[in-house]
């Protein structure tokens, strides 16, 4: 900042400018604060311009997740696809038969004339889940729940009272 002494002032007040010299330091001073300004208005914009793009690249990240997710679920929900059920519960697997446990080593003594039993594997079950009458348990509106055969209940039909057309008669 320019030292402005008394008598600049005086010399202003009476001839309305100040000394060549002093104007030269003033304009200097002007011309310096202009740039520093102009230089802090760069940086505040290149501040601004660098958290734009770091908000636009979060936007668009955002934007591709959001996409992707729409995409998967749509994927899942395509009507097209059947939907999978849960599966029947099952009843536990027999455990298959042991074979029978070897004798020792015969000692030169001939063993009984017994024969041995066979041993029967049981026959395959049929898949005969289906049940025509099926009955609605739980109430939901559909018979055979969590099976292949699963459909919705057919409505009960209202039975007439009898006794109702026995009085007309």
């Amino acid at each position: 900042m320019a030292k402005i002494s008394g008598w600049e002032k005086f010399r202003k007040a009476v001839t309305g400018s100040y000394s060549e010299k002093l104007t030269y330091q003033l304009a200097q001073e002007k011309a310096e604060q202009v740039a520093a300004a102009k230089m802090a208005e760069k940086a505040e914009a290149e501040k601004r311009k660098a958290e734009l793009a770091k908000w636009k690249a979060d936007v668009e990240a955002k934007e591709k997740a959001s996409k992707v997710e729409k995409v998967k679920a749509a994927a899942k929900k395509t009507p097209s696809q059947p939907t999978k059920k849960p599966a029947a519960k099952k009843a536990p697997a027999k455990p298959a038969a042991k074979p029978a446990a070897k004798k020792p080593a015969s000692t030169g003594k001939t063993a009984s004339a017994t024969p041995k039993k066979a041993t029967a594997k049981p026959a395959p079950k049929k898949a005969t889940g289906y049940k025509a009458n099926a009955k609605d348990g739980d109430g939901d509106g559909l018979v055979q729940d969590g099976t292949p055969w699963e459909r919705p209940a057919t409505p009960k039909k209202k039975s007439t009272s009898t006794s109702a057309s026995k009085k007309k008669k």
